[in-house]
């Protein structure tokens, strides 16, 4: 476009020139004619020029923006080639570790068939074995039947020694009523009345030495 209007431009320019025909006039008004003239085409020219000067800086900035568009567009294109390599590499590497562990897993299952025929023969001889074991099972359950029997006997020994022992402690002819006051402690307590921490913790059923503020306790005469 650029190109076609500057051909123009001077293909008029020559026209204009070589078109304007001699007219009668002093030389003083032709010299005069003839600077317009030159000074019309030197204008022109520059015209021109700057024209011509303007599109060869579109032209460099268009070839700046095509090689731009090129080297990103390689760039692209190696980043997608070292994308796929990376994966292709990763892939290979998987199917190199699962045909080792195929391997591994066949020379595992060839050892384990022979493993099995031994291990068929020792159950045969297991099966015979534990039919014996069973029978002395059944005389050792027979035997804890026994024994458990006879702790349950010991429970129930127990139990009754622990409800008369319960029975003689709650007699309130073997213990007096204290209500806990501020600053009590089980020790304070027991020096008062001359018994042992343990006795007061026994027969008032405490787990611990803490005690409350308006708390009854039995104290063991």
């Amino acid at each position: 476009m650029k190109k076609t209007i500057i051909y123009l431009s001077i293909c008029s320019l020559a026209l204009c020139i070589t078109s304007c025909s001699p007219m009668k006039s002093s030389p003083k008004e032709e010299k005069h004619q003839m600077e317009l003239t030159l000074h019309e085409v030197q204008t022109n020219l520059d015209d021109l020029r700057h024209d011509l000067n303007c599109f060869h800086t579109e032209v460099q900035i268009i070839d700046g923006k095509i090689k731009h568009q090129e080297d990103a567009t390689q760039n692209l294109k190696q980043q997608h080639v070292e994308k796929l390599q990376h994966k292709l590499d990763t892939h290979t590497k998987q199917i190199s570790t699962l045909d080792n562990k195929l391997s591994q897993f066949e020379t595992k299952y060839s050892n384990s068939s022979s493993n099995i025929s031994t291990l068929s023969n020792h159950a045969n001889e297991t099966t015979l074995a534990l039919s014996q074991h069973k029978d002395k099972i059944k005389e050792l359950e027979n035997i804890i039947i026994r024994q458990n029997q006879r702790l349950d006997d010991i429970a129930k020994i127990k139990t009754t020694l622990q409800d008369i022992v319960k029975t003689i402690k709650s007699d309130s002819s073997n213990f007096i009523v204290y209500r806990v006051k501020a600053k009590d402690s089980l020790e304070k307590i027991a020096k008062a009345n001359n018994v042992t921490i343990d006795s007061i913790k026994q027969i008032n059923n405490l787990e611990n030495d803490l005690i409350v503020i308006g708390q009854k306790l039995k104290i063991p005469k």
